[in-house]
């Protein structure tokens, strides 16, 4: 099974102390985003990479030149990395074989890889998409910022995911596991002027399409403002492995 990575976006919340690098290539704990990210990949056994770059994707692909990794990374371009998010999952279109499940991930989470075999190994037969879902709101680091979910914890099927919701029992940890056809509806939702994750994931929510996957005591973080890079260096215990 293929991981798909965003990483296209123009990093502008963290832009302030990222001295003009990509994200996925900020350190955390004496190593890049995407080296952890990578040997998350290594331990529950992930062998192919599809990284969607963008912005500054010049600065990934020299990385990724001359540094060595024991997995396989393709590389995709975006070039329309400006617009919301499931532009850069429709980029990766031609990477997954036709019919494969795969999984989506966003490259400034930090997480280790006890929350991805969680996803990695949830089921998709009632379900076109599977979305990690934190249901310890108290401890959200950035929760006006979060997307937050709806889920009914017997069936496991997300109701409602907004950033704006008032009352929600879970949040969205940005990682998906996904059937091929979770494509078709990507392209629905970018043909209907929307082109975010979410826009994609609600037409799935219509339909009772989208599970939640509980990641019980695992952690993460979104990585995308000064605040957070500094909260996750105070607190290593908390996301050492």
């Amino acid at each position: 099974m293929k991981l798909v990575i965003i990483a296209a976006g123009r990093g502008s919340r963290i832009s302030s102390i990222s001295n003009g690098i990509p994200k996925i290539l900020i350190e955390v704990f004496n190593q890049t985003l995407l080296e952890h990210l990578i040997k998350n990949c290594e331990s529950v056994g992930i062998s192919d990479i599809v990284l969607v770059t963008g912005h500054q994707s010049e600065m990934i692909h020299d990385y990724i030149s001359k540094n060595e990794f024991n997995i396989n990374i393709e590389l995709t371009y975006n070039s329309d990395w400006d617009l919301p998010n499931g532009i850069s999952v429709l980029a990766s279109k031609n990477n997954i074989p036709k019919g494969h499940d795969f999984m989506i991930s966003m490259s400034d989470h930090y997480y280790n890889s006890d929350l991805l075999i969680k996803i990695m190994e949830s089921e998709l037969s009632n379900t076109i998409v599977n979305v990690g879902a934190d249901y310890k709101t108290d401890a959200i680091h950035d929760p006006d910022d979060a997307m937050k979910l709806i889920i009914d914890k017997d069936s496991e099927i997300v109701s409602a995911m907004s950033k704006d919701l008032r009352k929600y029992n879970a949040v969205d940890c940005g990682l998906f596991k996904c059937k091929y056809e979770f494509f078709s509806i990507l392209e629905k939702t970018k043909s209907n002027g929307n082109y975010s994750l979410s826009d994609a994931c609600n037409i799935l929510i219509n339909n009772q399409d989208l599970g939640g996957v509980n990641i019980d005591d695992s952690v993460w973080l979104d990585i995308d403002t000064p605040e957070a890079l500094d909260y996750i260096k105070k607190n290593r215990k908390l996301f050492k492995e």
